[in-house]
């Protein structure tokens, strides 16, 4: 089956180039609060506080229930990760899946219930050590952040309806449907190389299967290295993708081998979509906007200071362990002694 493709530089906080109720399925992984530096000033999640994190998030989520069709999913994978005591005077664990629930039920999504992704985890939710907390003594060791959750929700109203053709083409195996829809999903990630927030294949591949037909059309409003664009072509379904970064695209492009011949004939488009947004205009417009009842008032300037790692076409290789190893804990104490006051 011949499928189109669109790949779209931009920022998915204001999806210009989709119409309403024009996609089938989206599929996603935002990134994560203050874990890696995506090389661009506009980006969500770093050098910013939690709650302009979660808010900017909720644009990109208010955009998606626009362009979802009626009685069709929204899938968003997104782990609890450890907040750095610079942030809130102490270690503690942030529940980010906590507020897109919140706001994504709020502006009309149905929440369906999540999948737990039991994985060796690729991304430094911990600070990438292996032992965390007192360890060998008790009371504060630390759980390991070796799962993820992949949150369901469904846009109210009637879906399209697929033709006979699409139905045929879209049948599930039983020994499928009762892996896909089980609660717990065990599989490991992928490695990580030039970017470091990849996630597997078959994670788009499961969803697209459970949720879409044949024909149909699959959104990734964050699509990094290209997975869901990947997964959707091999699955017979058109993709849609916006990427903030554009030195993504050639790892995009490398990763559809796009120099290769296609049999299918599949057609890819490259666009841009640079029209203007102030997204501190547009957060007071949400129908819900977060407010951290945790915020502190920080004595130190953040955007001086260098946490997680850095990503972009031109990314040196290290070793994970050399990125994301703690090589020492930093009492909020010491920090606040540190840091100018003032």
């Amino acid at each position: 089956m011949k499928t189109f493709h669109k790949i779209i530089s931009g920022d998915s906080r204001q999806m210009n180039l989709l119409d309403d109720k024009s996609v089938h399925l989206i599929i996603t992984s935002p990134p994560y609060w203050q874990l890696k530096d995506y090389g661009t000033s506009n980006q969500i999640g770093y050098h910013n506080s939690y709650e302009h994190y979660i808010n900017n998030l909720n644009l990109v989520w208010n955009e998606c229930y626009r362009v979802l069709f009626p009685g069709c999913r929204l899938c968003i994978n997104i782990g609890d990760q450890f907040a750095r005591s610079v942030y809130y005077g102490r270690y503690k664990v942030i529940p980010i899946r906590t507020e897109i629930i919140k706001f994504c039920e709020t502006i009309g999504f149905d929440y369906m219930g999540a999948v737990i992704w039991q994985k060796v985890t690729t991304t430094n939710t911990t600070g990438g050590a292996t032992i965390m907390g007192s360890f060998p003594y008790p009371r504060n060791g630390i759980l390991k952040l070796d799962y993820e959750f992949i949150l369901l929700f469904k846009k109210q109203g009637e879906a399209p309806k697929p033709t006979p053709k699409q139905k045929e083409l879209s049948i599930i195996s039983k020994e499928e449907w009762n892996t896909y829809f089980s609660g717990h999903w065990n599989f490991s990630g992928v490695k990580q190389e030039e970017h470091l927030a990849m996630f597997p294949e078959e994670l788009p591949a499961r969803l697209i299967k459970m949720f879409s037909f044949a024909g149909e059309t699959v959104l990734d409003p964050f699509l990094g290295s290209g997975t869901t664009t990947l997964a959707a072509r091999n699955l017979n379904r058109n993709s849609v993708g916006y990427e903030i970064n554009e030195d993504f695209i050639p790892i995009i492009k490398k990763k559809l081998n796009l120099g290769q011949p296609d049999l299918f004939g599949t057609e890819y488009e490259f666009l841009k979509d640079d029209t203007p947004l102030d997204h501190d205009l547009e957060i007071p417009k949400l129908p819900y906007v977060f407010h951290d009842p945790h915020q502190l008032d920080k004595k130190c300037d953040l955007k001086k200071m260098s946490f997680g790692s850095k990503i972009g076409a031109g990314t040196k290789k290290k070793p994970n362990d050399e990125l994301f190893s703690v090589k020492e804990v930093i009492s909020a104490e010491r920090l606040r002694s540190q840091c100018p006051s003032g």
